[in-house]
């Protein structure tokens, strides 16, 4: 029997990879290290974070009363206390890489979250936005699916992670918005780099705006004080007409019937988010295109004639 049975953080020290070679040499040549190893094959089979504690110990007890010739038996009451001390240590680590915190604005909503450094996030209606609290010191890193404004205190990397790119800053003022196969960018302070997920990378300061939409890359020139979604008022520069539709629900609870458009072409404009009806004759009555009530939240969208 090895004495490191008895030290309670031998197996911890084993599972971190933090024993000296001489104490890993001796345990891998032991007669019990075999048995730690059919542990930890049988934790990679849990399905983090849910698991049966009982039903994996009863698990590992099977595998190890199979009838084997050349087996030795172990002592059962060991064989929990490693098992124990794995399941432990595992389940900590899954708590620790997923302890998210996540926000999510409904239709017509807006959310500012304050970050841990104290950072800002201005959520546009219908996105949602998670982070790592527990990492977040180290790894200023943001997941996010719609549309924010963010507000970056200096300090290490802050990186904004979408299906579709990604933006890193070390502080500054920008706008993601990120749909399906849409994502843009616009700097309103500082320097930010930009990388979409065809690994087109592009760095932009004050003014600066960039695209990537349906393949195709973009960058132009905006004016900062222009009134945006913050104010009430959601602006686009040769945006597919499928985006901008969305954007209306987002903002109005409403479903459009498109199936008479082209929803590949584009508009150019702003529409306004204290009337609907004001936002629909904006958008649609300069694409040629005829919207009518069907009731109260479905519009059908028809080519004009």
């Amino acid at each position: 029997m090895m004495k490191e049975k008895n030290d309670d953080t031998f197996l911890a020290r084993w599972l971190a990879d933090t024993l000296t070679e001489e104490e890993k040499l001796r345990f891998e040549n032991s007669e019990e290290y075999q048995d730690y190893l059919h542990i930890i094959e049988s934790v990679d089979l849990m399905e983090a974070p849910s698991f049966d504690k009982k039903s994996v110990l009863k698990s590992i007890q099977q595998k190890q009363q199979i009838a084997e010739p050349k087996v030795r038996k172990i002592r059962t009451s060991w064989l929990y206390s490693a098992a124990a001390v794995i399941l432990l240590f595992v389940g900590f680590s899954y708590f620790y890489v997923n302890a998210d915190t996540n926000f999510e604005t409904t239709f017509g909503d807006q959310m500012t979250v304050t970050l841990p450094d104290g950072s800002e996030a201005i959520l546009n209606a219908k996105t949602t936005l998670s982070y790592n609290k527990n990492s977040w010191d180290s790894n200023r890193n943001i997941v996010l699916d719609g549309e924010a404004y963010f507000k970056v205190e200096k300090g290490e990397k802050f990186t904004v992670t979408t299906t579709s790119g990604t933006v890193e800053v070390l502080g500054t003022q920008f706008n993601v918005l990120t749909d399906d196969a849409i994502f843009e960018v616009k700097c309103h302070e500082g320097k930010v780099k930009v990388t979409s997920k065809n690994q087109e990378t592009a760095i932009l300061t004050q003014g600066n705006a960039f695209s990537f939409i349906n393949g195709e890359t973009t960058s132009w020139n905006f004016n900062t004080n222009d009134a945006s979604w913050r104010d009430g008022e959601s602006n686009f520069r040769e945006m597919p007409i499928k985006h901008v539709i969305t954007a209306l629900q987002d903002q109005y609870g409403v479903q459009f019937n498109v199936d008479s458009i082209d929803t590949k072409q584009r508009f150019t404009g702003t529409f306004s988010h204290k009337n609907l009806k004001l936002a629909l004759r904006t958008v649609f009555v300069p694409m040629e295109i005829s919207y009518t009530f069907k009731d109260e939240k479905t519009v059908i969208l028809k080519k004009a004639k």
